[in-house]
């Protein structure tokens, strides 16, 4: 008498909605892999100033599947959603200040 119902996979999950499917899971790792791949071969390629360009919104896209695939941002609750944005936009404020700082510094010579 402990079989459960047939609607309980169709029920949401304990801490949000239902899990992503085996297929789903498969297609991301896949892309993720092309872009792993993608990121590999850009270092082979001498682009000059635009292999670390190509190289940055590779890494962003694959940031953004795993967030929305592997986290459930796509799914899952407003405030989880506010709190990913919130981190992102940080990030996106120390990675900006960093730079300015590196753009702003004068080439020192060495004294020998």
């Amino acid at each position: 008498m402990s079989a459960r119902s047939p609607t309980h996979q169709t029920r949401s999950h304990r801490s949000g909605p239902v899990p992503p499917s085996l297929r789903s899971n498969l297609l991301v790792l896949a892309a993720l892999l092309v872009l792993l791949g993608l990121s590999a071969g850009s270092a082979l390629i001498p682009m000059g100033v635009f292999n670390e360009v190509a190289n940055l919104g590779i890494a962003a896209m694959k940031a953004l599947l795993v967030l929305v695939f592997f986290m459930r941002l796509k799914t899952d609750s407003p405030l989880l959603r506010l709190v990913a944005a919130a981190g992102f936009a940080w990030l996106a404020l120390l990675v900006a200040l960093s730079l300015a700082d590196l753009l702003s510094r004068q080439n020192l010579l060495p004294p020998w």
